[in-house]
Protein backbone atom coordinates (compact mmCIF):
# COMPACT_ATOMS: atom_id res chain seq x y z
CA UNK A 1 0.00 0.00 0.00
CA UNK A 2 2.79 2.42 0.94
CA UNK A 3 4.69 1.52 -2.24
CA UNK A 4 1.65 2.37 -4.33
CA UNK A 5 1.26 5.74 -2.57
CA UNK A 6 4.94 6.60 -3.05
CA UNK A 7 4.76 5.68 -6.75
CA UNK A 8 1.62 7.78 -7.16
CA UNK A 9 3.29 10.79 -5.48
CA UNK A 10 6.40 10.32 -7.62
CA UNK A 11 4.24 10.17 -10.74
CA UNK A 12 2.40 13.37 -9.77
CA UNK A 13 5.70 15.17 -9.03
CA UNK A 14 7.14 14.10 -12.40
CA UNK A 15 3.96 15.11 -14.22
CA UNK A 16 3.89 18.54 -12.53
CA UNK A 17 7.62 19.05 -13.19
CA UNK A 18 7.15 18.13 -16.85
CA UNK A 19 4.08 20.32 -17.31
CA UNK A 20 5.71 23.35 -15.64
CA UNK A 21 8.95 22.88 -17.60
CA UNK A 22 7.04 22.48 -20.84
CA UNK A 23 4.92 25.59 -20.16
CA UNK A 24 7.91 27.77 -19.23
CA UNK A 25 9.98 26.48 -22.17
CA UNK A 26 7.13 26.95 -24.64
CA UNK A 27 6.40 30.45 -23.33
CA UNK A 28 10.08 31.41 -23.59
CA UNK A 29 10.40 30.01 -27.11
CA UNK A 30 7.19 31.61 -28.37
CA UNK A 31 7.98 34.96 -26.77
CA UNK A 32 11.63 35.10 -27.88
CA UNK A 33 12.24 38.45 -29.55
CA UNK A 34 15.11 38.66 -32.08
CA UNK A 35 15.49 42.41 -31.57
CA UNK A 36 16.29 41.92 -27.88
CA UNK A 37 17.62 38.33 -27.97
CA UNK A 38 15.47 37.45 -24.98
CA UNK A 39 11.84 36.63 -24.14
CA UNK A 40 9.47 39.58 -24.52
CA UNK A 41 5.89 39.82 -23.23
CA UNK A 42 4.20 43.03 -24.35
CA UNK A 43 6.36 45.90 -23.09
CA UNK A 44 8.39 43.66 -20.76
CA UNK A 45 11.53 41.63 -21.34
CA UNK A 46 12.95 38.88 -19.13
CA UNK A 47 16.67 39.13 -18.47
CA UNK A 48 18.64 36.38 -16.68
CA UNK A 49 21.17 37.57 -14.10
CA UNK A 50 24.43 35.72 -14.69
CA UNK A 51 26.68 37.48 -12.18
CA UNK A 52 26.58 38.39 -8.52
CA UNK A 53 27.81 41.98 -8.84
CA UNK A 54 24.58 43.49 -7.49
CA UNK A 55 24.21 40.98 -4.66
CA UNK A 56 22.44 41.00 -2.18
CA UNK A 57 19.69 43.10 -3.85
CA UNK A 58 19.79 41.28 -7.19
CA UNK A 59 20.98 37.69 -6.98
CA UNK A 60 22.73 35.54 -9.55
CA UNK A 61 20.24 33.15 -11.16
CA UNK A 62 17.32 35.55 -10.83
CA UNK A 63 15.17 36.74 -13.71
CA UNK A 64 14.50 40.46 -14.04
CA UNK A 65 11.20 41.45 -15.57
CA UNK A 66 11.96 44.89 -16.98
CA UNK A 67 9.78 47.56 -18.55
CA UNK A 68 10.85 48.71 -22.03
CA UNK A 69 8.37 51.59 -22.05
CA UNK A 70 9.43 53.26 -18.81
CA UNK A 71 8.51 56.91 -18.26
CA UNK A 72 11.40 57.96 -16.08
CA UNK A 73 14.42 56.65 -14.24
CA UNK A 74 14.85 57.59 -10.59
CA UNK A 75 17.74 57.34 -8.19
CA UNK A 76 17.65 53.85 -6.67
CA UNK A 77 16.16 52.12 -9.74
CA UNK A 78 17.82 49.14 -11.35
CA UNK A 79 18.25 49.70 -15.07
CA UNK A 80 19.13 47.36 -17.92
CA UNK A 81 22.01 48.40 -20.16
CA UNK A 82 22.49 46.53 -23.46
CA UNK A 83 25.65 46.14 -25.48
CA UNK A 84 26.02 44.16 -28.68
CA UNK A 85 28.79 41.60 -28.97
CA UNK A 86 29.72 38.69 -31.24
CA UNK A 87 27.50 36.44 -29.08
CA UNK A 88 24.51 38.75 -29.56
CA UNK A 89 23.19 41.14 -26.94
CA UNK A 90 24.81 41.27 -23.52
CA UNK A 91 22.74 42.77 -20.73
CA UNK A 92 23.88 44.29 -17.48
CA UNK A 93 21.68 45.39 -14.60
CA UNK A 94 23.01 48.43 -12.78
CA UNK A 95 21.92 50.49 -9.81
CA UNK A 96 21.23 54.18 -10.58
CA UNK A 97 23.20 56.33 -8.13
CA UNK A 98 22.53 59.77 -9.65
CA UNK A 99 20.24 61.18 -12.35
CA UNK A 100 21.72 64.07 -14.39
CA UNK A 101 20.37 65.97 -17.40
CA UNK A 102 22.29 64.04 -20.08
CA UNK A 103 23.37 60.86 -18.30
CA UNK A 104 23.00 58.56 -15.30
CA UNK A 105 25.66 57.61 -12.81
CA UNK A 106 25.35 53.87 -12.25
CA UNK A 107 27.11 51.40 -9.99
CA UNK A 108 30.08 49.62 -11.46
CA UNK A 109 31.48 46.15 -11.09
CA UNK A 110 33.70 45.03 -8.21
CA UNK A 111 36.83 46.03 -10.15
CA UNK A 112 35.41 49.27 -11.49
CA UNK A 113 33.69 52.09 -9.63
CA UNK A 114 30.61 54.03 -10.64
CA UNK A 115 30.49 55.22 -14.25
CA UNK A 116 28.38 57.44 -16.49
CA UNK A 117 25.84 56.04 -18.92
CA UNK A 118 24.07 58.01 -21.64
CA UNK A 119 20.32 58.10 -21.16
CA UNK A 120 19.67 56.40 -24.50
CA UNK A 121 21.84 53.43 -23.43
CA UNK A 122 19.20 52.38 -20.92
CA UNK A 123 16.76 50.02 -22.62
CA UNK A 124 14.57 49.07 -19.66
CA UNK A 125 13.90 49.62 -15.97
CA UNK A 126 13.61 46.58 -13.72
CA UNK A 127 10.19 46.07 -12.11
CA UNK A 128 10.21 42.55 -10.64
CA UNK A 129 12.88 40.05 -9.64
CA UNK A 130 12.00 36.34 -9.58
CA UNK A 131 14.57 34.29 -7.68
CA UNK A 132 15.75 31.13 -9.44
CA UNK A 133 13.86 31.66 -12.72
CA UNK A 134 16.92 33.07 -14.51
CA UNK A 135 18.98 30.01 -13.62
CA UNK A 136 16.15 27.76 -14.81
CA UNK A 137 15.90 29.70 -18.10
CA UNK A 138 19.66 29.44 -18.62
CA UNK A 139 19.59 25.73 -17.84
CA UNK A 140 16.70 25.14 -20.27
CA UNK A 141 18.78 26.78 -23.01
CA UNK A 142 21.30 23.94 -22.71
CA UNK A 143 20.80 20.49 -24.23
CA UNK A 144 21.32 18.73 -20.90
CA UNK A 145 18.80 20.99 -19.11
CA UNK A 146 16.14 20.48 -21.79
CA UNK A 147 16.83 16.74 -21.79
CA UNK A 148 16.64 16.53 -17.96
CA UNK A 149 13.53 18.64 -17.41
CA UNK A 150 11.47 17.91 -20.53
CA UNK A 151 12.55 14.76 -22.38
CA UNK A 152 13.24 12.42 -19.42
CA UNK A 153 10.01 13.28 -17.52
CA UNK A 154 8.04 12.94 -20.78
CA UNK A 155 9.50 9.48 -21.47
CA UNK A 156 8.83 8.37 -17.87
CA UNK A 157 5.22 9.63 -18.01
CA UNK A 158 4.64 7.85 -21.33
CA UNK A 159 6.12 4.62 -19.95
CA UNK A 160 3.95 4.84 -16.83
CA UNK A 161 0.85 5.40 -18.99
CA UNK A 162 1.73 2.39 -21.18
CA UNK A 163 2.19 0.18 -18.08
CA UNK A 164 -1.13 1.43 -16.66
CA UNK A 165 -2.91 0.66 -19.95
CA UNK A 166 -1.42 -2.86 -20.07
CA UNK A 167 -2.48 -3.47 -16.45
CA UNK A 168 -6.00 -2.22 -17.18
CA UNK A 169 -6.29 -4.53 -20.22
CA UNK A 170 -5.05 -7.48 -18.14
CA UNK A 171 -7.47 -6.63 -15.34
CA UNK A 172 -10.34 -6.45 -17.83
CA UNK A 173 -9.38 -9.84 -19.31
CA UNK A 174 -9.18 -11.36 -15.82
CA UNK A 175 -12.63 -9.96 -14.95
CA UNK A 176 -14.08 -11.34 -18.20
CA UNK A 177 -12.49 -14.74 -17.54
CA UNK A 178 -13.76 -14.69 -13.97
CA UNK A 179 -17.30 -13.86 -15.17
CA UNK A 180 -17.12 -16.60 -17.85
CA UNK A 181 -15.85 -19.17 -15.33
CA UNK A 182 -18.51 -18.08 -12.82
CA UNK A 183 -21.24 -18.48 -15.46
CA UNK A 184 -19.90 -21.93 -16.44
CA UNK A 185 -19.86 -23.05 -12.82
CA UNK A 186 -23.35 -21.65 -12.29
CA UNK A 187 -24.63 -23.42 -15.43
CA UNK A 188 -22.95 -26.65 -14.38
CA UNK A 189 -24.58 -26.43 -10.93
CA UNK A 190 -28.00 -25.83 -12.49
CA UNK A 191 -27.55 -28.76 -14.85
CA UNK A 192 -26.65 -31.06 -11.95
CA UNK A 193 -29.65 -29.83 -9.97
CA UNK A 194 -31.93 -30.61 -12.91
CA UNK A 195 -30.48 -34.10 -13.22
CA UNK A 196 -31.00 -34.71 -9.53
Amino acid sequence: MKKKKILKILYIVLAVMFVLSAIVTTAMILSFDKDYSCPKFGNYIIISVNDSELSPKILKGSALISDLEYNEVNRGDYVIIASKSSDGFQYAARFVEEVEDEYYTVSGTQNRGAFYVAKDSIIAVNKIQIYGLGGFINMMRTQSGFFTFVIIPLVIIIMIQIVRMVLLVQEKKLKEKYETDKNKISNTDKTEEVRS
